[in-house]
């Protein structure tokens, strides 16, 4: 079965006829804004090879300073292999991504319809955007019990205010006003994340969201996870004739694929929020793990590769499937969400897209 591979270590990525090679070098790496840098990988080879056959490969995610040659790329695409590059920080940088070989001009044109018509655009987005909130409720609600009465005061005070914004989805007439509503719900959301946090709360000091840069350690987390997220739906969408560019909650724009931040929206309470909690509360992730840079604070290596070794279990983590009735992971769930998708851009009268919402 085929999987994802997450590289942390300096070197050369090679092949050897169908077998892809990790030849290590010394040192961590370094900051990628430093002036003296010539972009050559830390260090020297060190001789440690490490082989995992192509045939195993899903996609690659590159957390250290990697060499590759035009060789390679041409390998990789001709076994549908993208790759995800993230930067010192842990933010994504950019994806190494194959000729589309899932190509279908119908669904493009479909696509670009639902895109240029008001009212269809605004039907999916609506989907996002019910989806997300509604997941998010689902996570508060799901800690409610497990809180002390006077934590659950302000989880329960922002659960209603989001259901309130909620009842108000069907009105909404705009993108904008879609989006100024769903902020509102997610403002709400964390505010609570003290409480839900408890007495590891006080660890992780958290006011507000902050992204360029992440102010605190806990917005830290969230800007690494959703970065996972993102390119996890976008490993998703390549496995289908999507458009990635072509999206209806964000504005499609130059240099994104905005498709997969649209679905990300859809799964950041459960796959990204939840492991946040479960890392902080095991004590798997700690103050220690992070590192004050450039005016804000990111996590180290060490803290990173905790994290994505527990991303990686959850996303091959199954549940059963109440419609389908069968065992299926995390990860299907994501590409079940992109065929759903392109069932309802072909025939949306007769097979109209209901967005994912948590049923446990």
């Amino acid at each position: 079965m085929r999987r994802a591979f997450y590289i942390f270590s300096n070197g050369r990525l090679r092949r050897r006829q169908n077998t892809l090679y990790l030849e290590r070098a010394t040192d961590a790496r370094t900051p990628d804004d430093e002036a003296e840098d010539t972009g050559a990988p830390s260090g020297e080879p060190v001789g440690d090879r490490v082989p995992f056959p192509v045939e195993q490969v899903e996609s690659l995610y590159v957390f250290g300073e990697l060499d590759i040659n035009t060789k390679l790329v041409t390998f990789l695409a001709q076994h549908h292999i993208p790759v995800f590059f993230f930067d010192y920080y842990g933010n994504y940088t950019a994806t190494l991504y194959p000729r589309d070989y899932l190509l279908s001009g119908h669904l493009t044109v479909k696509q670009v319809q639902h895109y240029l018509s008001r009212k269809r655009r605004l039907r999916l987005a609506q989907e996002f955007v019910d989806a997300a909130t509604y997941n998010i409720g689902r996570v508060l609600k799901y800690y409610i019990p497990r809180l002390s009465p006077d934590m659950a005061h302000p989880v329960l005070a922002a659960v209603q205010l989001i259901e309130k914004e909620r009842s108000r989805l069907e009105s909404v007439a705009a993108i904008p006003e879609l989006m100024g509503l769903e902020g509102r719900c997610r403002e709400a959301y964390y505010r609570t994340w003290p409480s839900l946090l408890g007495e590891h709360g006080e660890r992780f000091p958290f006011e507000r969201r902050d992204r360029h840069p992440p102010s605190n350690e806990l917005n830290a987390l969230i800007s690494f996870g959703n970065a996972l997220c993102y390119s996890a739906v976008l490993r998703q969408l390549y496995r289908t004739a999507l458009d990635p560019t072509v999206s209806f909650l964000h504005e499609p724009g130059y240099r994104r694929f905005s498709l997969a931040l649209d679905l990300a929206e859809v799964f950041k309470p459960l796959l990204v929020d939840r492991a946040i909690f479960r890392l902080i509360k095991t004590g798997a992730i700690t103050p220690k793990h992070f590192e004050p840079r450039l005016g804000g604070v990111y996590l180290k290596d060490t803290g990173r590769k905790i994290f994505v070794e527990h991303w990686d279990e959850r996303l091959r983590q199954t549940i059963k499937h109440r419609r389908l009735n069968r065992q299926i992971s995390y990860e299907r769930l994501v590409r079940l969400e992109c065929h759903k998708l392109t069932r309802h851009l072909c025939d949306p009268k007769h097979d109209a897209y209901l967005s994912f919402k948590m049923w446990w």
